[in-house]
């Protein structure tokens, strides 16, 4: 049977982080399996292909499910730590005003390409087309059994990611590997994904985008991002609406009461500002209602305004009664629309919920009813916002384990 010091299951970002920092220490003896024909291919999606790698404002407020445990890592592995190791394999970043950092390139492409040659570099094999289906304790080690054999391995790192995106790779699969340990999986549900609303009036704005403060309501919890809201014809997506998601996912899974999405067109203004500007609007009398937001909105956008308000578009502008300005007003301001659901899994960018942490250690993440077997990345029951946060996760479980598999090995204690 083979053998090998590490075999890491999995090669999306925490698998190749977690190749080269073992590679570097471990000097050929880490290998890689990866069920896909090539490894990183959610990767290459992230930041709509220009990998927004990390966010300098990383910290548990931004991460649900364990967010203590993505404050335990972050604190061992820190964006600052990201960027030195990201440089360190020759992708340079940039970090942005709002604290996304990219690569200077903006292309995943070469980010995936940089971990790949230093993982060869320092001796890590990668093995693609490998499909792993039980890992069984073993004195000294675990067997590693695979559609192509079995490896014995002194430790092993599972990072098989979640079930986000599985036309990028998304699955359930990698959770039964370690569910046949014992271990436990908390409910699944998508996180960061578009959402499906009434379409009666979204439908006509398909396509347009708006700056625009989204809220996001249930019965339990209240959620408010501000940025690009895009129209489909389906609902709502665009980066606040992705933020907000997660809220309705979970509400999606549960179908506790009702939940709604709040668009307020114009976030920096109050109400009776909104109310005095829309009242001037009525000195253009001899107007229809079709254009009495032309020049405030875009056009599609202000009629269906008004149409939300039970008014012809045909109607002079004059013709306003008071009550009326004030409706306009109230709905520019709180346009509330039904939340229906999510995209689901596949429009997702990541999972919320994974595998119970409890009973991983904290400060190496190997398992506490598997000796020398490790987790990380999205596979646990962690979560990040849109903007990095993710990956930063992922980096970040990734080095936690490599320190303890390394530890380990060793025979060094935390």
């Amino acid at each position: 049977m083979e053998r090998k010091k590490t075999v890491i299951v999995g090669g999306g970002a925490a698998g190749l982080v977690a190749a080269v920092l073992l590679g570097r220490e471990l000097h050929g003896d880490v290998l890689l399996l990866e069920r896909l024909p090539r490894v990183g291919k959610k990767l290459l999606a992230t930041g709509n292909g220009t990998c927004n790698i990390t966010n300098i404002h990383a910290a548990k407020a931004r991460y649900h499910g364990d967010s203590a445990l993505a404050a335990a890592v972050l604190e061992k592995f820190s964006p600052a730590d990201a960027l030195r190791f990201y440089e360190s394999i020759g992708v340079v970043c940039e970090t942005r005003p709002d604290g996304k950092c990219y690569p200077l390139c903006e292309q995943a492409a070469a980010v995936l390409d940089c971990l790949r040659m230093a993982a060869a570099e320092c001796g890590a094999e990668m093995r693609c087309e490998q499909t792993v289906k039980a890992i069984v304790p073993q004195k000294g080690g675990l067997q590693v059994k695979t559609d192509k054999g079995d490896i014995f391995a002194e430790t092993v790192l599972v990072c098989t990611g979640g079930a986000a995106a599985p036309s990028l790779g998304g699955s359930t699969d990698g959770y039964a590997l370690l569910t046949a340990l014992g271990h436990r999986r908390t409910p699944l549900f998508p996180a960061i994904v578009q959402l499906r609303t009434d379409t009666a009036l979204v439908r006509a704005m398909k396509g347009v985008r708006v700056d625009a403060a989204v809220t996001v309501t249930t019965e339990k919890a209240q959620r408010r991002e501000v940025g690009e809201v895009l129209f489909t014809d389906y609902g709502l997506s665009g980066p606040p609406v992705l933020q907000v998601s997660r809220l309705a996912a979970d509400w999606e899974r549960q179908k506790r009461g009702a939940c709604t999405a709040t668009l307020d067109l114009f976030p920096t203004l109050s109400e009776k500002d909104v109310a005095a500007l829309l009242e001037k609007r009525r000195a253009f009398a001899t107007r229809t209602m079709e254009d009495f937001f032309t020049g405030l909105l875009q056009k599609r956008v202000g009629q269906t305004v008004v149409r939300a308000c039970g008014l012809s578009l045909t109607q002079p502008i004059g013709s306003l009664r008071d009550a009326d300005v004030k409706r306009l007003a109230a709905t520019v301001k709180g346009w509330t629309f039904a939340v229906l659901g999510t995209q689901g899994f596949g429009g997702a960018q990541v999972t919320a919920g994974g595998i119970d942490t409890a009973d991983f250690d904290r400060a190496t993440l190997q398992s506490k009813k598997t000796p020398r077997l490790f987790a990380a990345g999205e596979m646990l029951n962690v979560d990040g916002d849109c903007g990095g946060f993710n990956l930063q996760f992922a980096a970040s479980s990734a080095a936690t384990a490599a320190r303890g598999i390394l530890m380990l090995l060793k025979g060094e204690t935390v």
